[in-house]
């Protein structure tokens, strides 16, 4: 794989008043580059977001100008420590949580949701009862709770789908029983792009002293997120889908609740005394934070976070909403593609099948040929995928980056491999 810089230009224009499309990305190294001899074309966001030059600037300048471990008694590590908090803080503002007690950082989403599945694994589940997930899952919320339920006894449940891709809430309030201990759902599918009712889903579950826990991993990057309002219990997200650092993820978690989990990995920082007989852990969220955190990847959150509220949470969602519609529309002129999911409320997320195409082989010729960057296959989550009837997809995700002019792209390049292989 050839990768070029690509000569930067000041000829485009906004693309709508107040989000200049342009102007952002030449805050993106990677997009300045091209690929395969052509201009890089990265419509794999719902993978992993490409990375803001402050991102690299403020790793690089904690790196060789303000080091220290957090947590010791000099001053380096007394900054860090500091820098460390504010940014516990900064992710606190920014999901709405009450305090900044209530987030945990851990290595990733996926590690977020297990923190959770193992801890009622240990201490809240019993045999015989029950764990309420969803058929549009990411493998992440599918096979913690498998875990969970057999190293407990517990039975797990699945919420299936209406024809339109969306939650079909009159079977979940069918499935829940009094044994049911907890709900774990994706706040939107990363496949179909559908946003579930999650408010709708808490209350409903509240009524009957269950806790919700939401897989934001899809929605944090891309809308305006309030933990208040939706009033979950738990909810997860990873940094590098918001193009931040990988390894990071952020647990947040209502405190009583986090206070009734036991924690999942023992070691230093999470103690307050150890003898070989006993050790009593420290508060949350310290207690979920064994050993040496990435804390300068973490500390580097931070920027990007800034970065966002520079832009506006709302600014990139409406933009992102733009470019869907955009997309969706050229998609769908194109003979022979089906869009999977038709629910009226999407995550900038398109999977499609086309008749007659290997989407292996497309999202090949997409990148040799083109530069553009999707991806096809199963997209980590088998059973939806077994429901819809479908082997494989291809997905095209947008991000505020993107702009309608890498859309016309894709299209024309799917269109030209169907002429070819006609």
């Amino acid at each position: 794989m050839e990768i070029q810089t690509k000569e930067k230009t000041n000829t485009q224009q906004s693309t709508q008043e107040g989000f200049d499309v342009y102007r952002v990305r030449q805050d993106f190294p990677m997009l300045q580059q091209k690929l395969n001899g052509k201009p890089f074309i990265y419509l794999d966001s719902a993978a992993s977001g490409q990375k803001p030059q402050v991102l690299m600037d403020r790793l690089s300048d904690f790196y060789a100008h303000e080091y220290g471990k957090p947590n010791e008694q000099h001053t380096a590590s007394k900054n860090a420590t500091e820098m460390l908090q504010e940014t516990r803080q900064k992710v606190a503002d920014l999901i709405k949580a009450k305090s900044s007690d209530e987030i945990v950082f851990v290595r990733g989403c996926t590690e977020a949701i297990n923190v959770v599945a193992l801890g009622f694994a240990r201490g809240l589940l019993q045999d015989g009862d029950e764990i309420i997930i969803y058929l549009m899952e990411h493998h992440a919320n599918i096979v913690p709770w498998q875990m969970a339920a057999q190293d407990s006894g517990a039975v797990v449940k699945v919420i299936p789908l209406t024809e339109t891709g969306e939650l079909d809430l009159e079977a979940l309030e069918n499935l829940i029983s009094d044994r049911t201990k907890i709900i774990s759902l994706v706040h939107s599918s990363q496949i179909l792009g559908t946003i579930n009712p999650i408010k709708k889903i808490t209350a409903m579950a509240h009524k009957k002293g269950i806790p919700v826990l939401v897989d934001g991993a899809q929605t944090a990057p891309h809308m305006p997120i309030d933990v208040q309002d939706l009033d979950c219990d738990f909810f997860t997200f990873s940094a590098h889908k918001m193009s931040g650092p990988t390894g990071v993820g952020v647990l947040y978690g209502k405190s009583e609740w986090l206070e009734k989990l036991p924690p999942h990995n023992g070691g230093g920082e999470m103690c307050n005394t150890v003898t070989f007989e006993q050790t009593t852990y420290k508060s949350i969220p310290k207690k979920f934070e064994a050993g040496t955190t990435s804390f300068a990847d973490i500390i580097s959150l931070g920027a990007v976070i800034d970065y966002h509220h520079a832009l506006g949470m709302q600014a990139i969602a409406d933009y992102e909403q733009e470019l869907l519609e955009y997309g969706l529309e050229k998609l769908h002129q194109i003979k022979g593609l089906h869009i999977l999911g038709s629910a009226p409320e999407k995550e900038p997320v398109a999977s499609f099948t086309i008749d007659g195409v290997d989407v292996k082989e497309l999202e090949k010729y997409l990148n040799s040929e083109w530069g553009i960057a999707v991806k096809a296959g199963s997209l980590a989550s088998q059973p939806l995928m077994k429901h819809l009837k479908v082997e494989q997809a291809i997905r095209a995700s947008f991000c505020y980056y993107n702009t309608k002019e890498e859309i016309d792209t894709l299209a024309q390049a799917i269109e030209t491999f169907i002429q070819k292989d006609s």
